[in-house]
């Protein structure tokens, strides 16, 4: 039997209108929990929660409105480990404040927007009452249009682009249209991330965030560069490296916290796989691991058997045994 392509697009609505005010966060928790993998705060919670949603699905693309009393909704580190790198615009019609570590806060105003990757953790507070319109694509869908979006984005669009208005008036359209079909389904979906990456190519900050990008990948290569030159040295520092590439040791620490790590993390790491590689070259049988640890630049054996341990579950001895 054929399948039927005719049907509508999905919709699913959530309103905490029938739900008891005591129960109202809890239920929303659920709820984006479970459609959003995000979590909620309510920022008066002494005050009756609001919340309405709609939102429809197709394949390439989600969107849709919701009502919400002043709020804060949140990527956790936890969260953030389910591996989903999908893209959210958010346009909210009321001030509010994006929150991630490694970088200044975002403002937005009523008509502004913020283009998040679900990879990244943040923090998105809505200072009032408002609506919110949103849209959800697949991160490989925009990078295939806007190659240089890069891997998780987090880029502020403004009001005055264009694309951005037109983008929110065809979606909220889209809301009210049953798309009934797969082929109008794509369609719908395509205009989407076409209008998406539209309005991204179009802004300011797209545009220096692009041109810092590579300069910042530049800047990360070289820091790595100088931690595997230098790997030995139990000195080793993040100011240090920073006057050898005439940089302020914080510009260094928000380029790793893009990466999400921290320079304690990478040199650990570094080091660590450093002293595997010694430990299964059959070249290094016979040296002790203790001067293993040293070369690596871990200042005595149970340093380097902690850091083991940390990152692979095992020892140094195991790894060496079971080469």
């Amino acid at each position: 039997m054929e399948p039927d392509t005719s049907q509508p697009a999905p919709s699913l609505g959530f309103s905490a209108v029938s739900v008891p005010d005591h129960k109202r966060l809890s239920a929303l928790r659920d709820y984006l929990s479970d459609m959003m993998k995000t979590e909620v705060e309510a920022l008066a919670p002494d005050a009756p929660f609001e919340y309405t949603a709609g939102l429809r699905i197709v394949p390439g693309a989600s969107w849709g409105t919701a009502i919400s009393s002043a709020v804060a909704t949140a990527r956790t580190a936890s969260l953030v480990k389910d591996g989903c790198d999908d893209l959210m615009l958010v346009m909210p019609q009321s001030r509010m404040t994006v929150v991630a570590p490694g970088r200044d806060d975002i403002i937005l105003q009523p008509g502004d927007a913020v283009l998040l990757s679900k990879a990244r953790e943040m923090r998105l507070v809505l200072h009032e009452r408002s609506s919110c319109w949103a849209l959800s694509v697949a991160h490989r869908d925009i990078a295939r249009l806007t190659s240089q979006i890069g891997s998780a984005p987090i880029l502020a669009i403004r009001k005055n682009v264009p694309m951005l208005s037109l983008l929110a008036r065809y979606g909220g359209l889209l809301e009210a249209d049953p798309l009934a079909g797969t082929a109008v389904q794509a369609i719908a979906a395509r205009h989407l991330q076409d209008m998406l990456a539209l309005a991204v190519g179009a802004s300011a900050e797209f545009q220096q965030e692009a041109a810092q990008t590579s300069l910042a990948s530049i800047r990360l290569k070289a820091l790595e560069a100088d931690v595997f030159a230098n790997l030995g040295d139990t000195n080793l520092s993040l100011e240090w490296i920073a006057a050898r590439q005439n940089v302020t040791p914080r510009h260094l620490q928000r380029l790793l916290a893009r990466k999400g790590t921290s320079f304690s993390d990478f040199v650990r790491q570094a080091r660590v796989a450093r002293a595997r590689a010694m430990l299964e070259s059959p070249h290094n049988a016979g040296r002790s691991i203790l001067s293993i640890a040293l070369e690596c630049g871990f200042p005595e054996a149970s340093a380097l058997n902690r850091a083991f341990r940390q990152e692979y579950g095992m020892t140094p001895g195991e790894v060496r045994w079971r080469r």
